[in-house]
């Protein structure tokens, strides 16, 4: 009796340990596999220029490889004002490049012709493609063979992709080279009889120089009340009557330290004063020849400009809080910055909790918006309650000892 309950007691531990030893087991046997599905690869694709036949505007997209491939799929995501083109089903216009630079092997076969009342050569190719639109300005392209060949080349053209550019979108558009991004990307191979996928580094780039417009015509507008705004351009413009940029290039304490600039560079951040308020538009040709940048994001000195609308939860943003514009600390909170755009990025150990604007006199701004330290430079201003001021309007202020006053 006591055997009998023993052995029903050591069978299911017996039993549940073989298992765990089995799934054990099986996890290590697989395990090289399973690394080896993900493997990142220096590989990658490309994006060229855009290009134009009579068949319309087009960019193609090719392989840069060192290996030999049976499939691949990505995502590209276009910029505002270019867009996918649409065949007469509504499908995006994607086509399988099958010139000799591709990488697609084919099969020559002889069918019989009736029309011809002979044989005739047939084409066809190892690979099919495929390709969706998940959203308005992406593409989502795969390609498969279904015998698991391999291309015929390493490198080599994959396809063409005919897009329509909206002109209009590109004449009011801050950025000045759009930019395209490549993302999920992955190539596969047939490696010691499995498939093993590898993985690129997703990336962004500025391929169109050519097929886009260059000139462009922004809306700038500073309000009367603020007279301070931020600015960045994709050209290089004259300053227009009535509007000053500076740049910033320091602090001393909470007071920013601003240098005139005589006219305005492309990519280049700036505060903007006007003592009226400024409303008007400037023209300008907006440069393609930057590869480097590719995120429309441009910082010098103390200030950062954003050429796209760009959400901030860092550094500091230009706000009326009630004691006219000043650059206060973001402090994780989100802010939505519209293109054209700056928002400031100080140094140093200890920031303050908001800066104000130290303007160069003899530039002629009004001391209305001078330096919170009143004309003297030797200390704080206060109003007549004791609260300290930032930026001062007319009226009667406190220094140190003695009564400064601003008309």
């Amino acid at each position: 009796m006591s055997n009998f309950a023993h052995k029903n007691i050591i069978k299911p531990v017996t039993n549940n340990t073989m298992r765990k030893i089995l799934l054990l087991v099986t996890a290590v046997l697989c395990l090289p596999l399973a690394m080896r599905a993900q493997t990142p690869t220096d590989d990658t694709f490309t994006v060229s220029d855009l290009g134009s036949n009579p068949s319309g505007t087009y960019f193609d997209i090719n392989l840069d490889g060192s290996k030999t491939y049976t499939a691949y799929n990505l995502d590209i995501f276009l910029p505002a004002g270019i867009s996918v083109a649409l065949d007469a089903n509504s499908k995006p216009r994607v086509q399988m490049m099958k010139s000799a630079a591709a990488v697609y092997p084919k099969t020559v076969t002889q069918e019989w012709d009736d029309d011809l009342g002979d044989y005739k050569d047939v084409t066809t190719y190892s690979h099919n493609l495929s390709c969706s639109q998940p959203t308005t300005n992406q593409l989502r392209v795969a390609c498969n063979s279904n015998l698991n060949e391999a291309f015929t080349k390493t490198s080599g053209l994959l396809f063409r992709v005919f897009v329509t550019i909206d002109e209009d979108a590109f004449t009011s558009s801050f950025s000045p080279k759009p930019i395209v991004q490549l993302s999920g990307l992955n190539l596969t191979a047939v490696e010691e009889g499995a498939a093993v996928k590898y993985v690129p580094a997703d990336f962004a780039c500025r391929p169109f120089t050519t097929g886009i417009p260059t000139e462009r015509t922004l809306a700038v507008n500073v309000s009367a009340e603020n007279k301070i705004g931020t600015l960045i351009l994709p050209f290089d413009a004259e300053l227009p009557s009535g509007l000053k940029a500076y740049t910033c290039s320091g602090a001393e304490g909470d007071l920013l330290t601003l240098t005139p600039a005589e006219s305005i560079e492309a990519c280049t951040p700036y505060i903007v004063y006007a003592e009226s308020g400024y409303s008007g538009s400037l023209t300008g040709t907006a440069s393609l020849s930057d590869d480097s940048n590719v995120t429309d994001v441009f910082a010098s000195g103390f200030l950062t400009g954003v050429l796209t609308g760009t959400t901030v939860s860092t550094g500091y943003i230009l706000q009326n809080q009630g004691s006219g514009p000043l650059f206060y600390n973001a402090d994780g909170v989100n802010f939505m910055l519209r293109a054209g755009r700056c928002y400031l990025t100080p140094s140093g150990d200890s920031p303050a909790k908001s800066y104000g604007f130290r303007f160069d006199n003899a530039d002629g701004v009004s001391e209305t918006l001078t330096s919170p330290l009143g004309e003297d430079g030797k200390g704080p201003l206060y109003d007549l309650s004791g609260r300290r001021i930032l930026a001062p309007t007319h009226g009667i202020y406190i220094q140190g000892t003695r009564k400064v006053i601003i008309k």
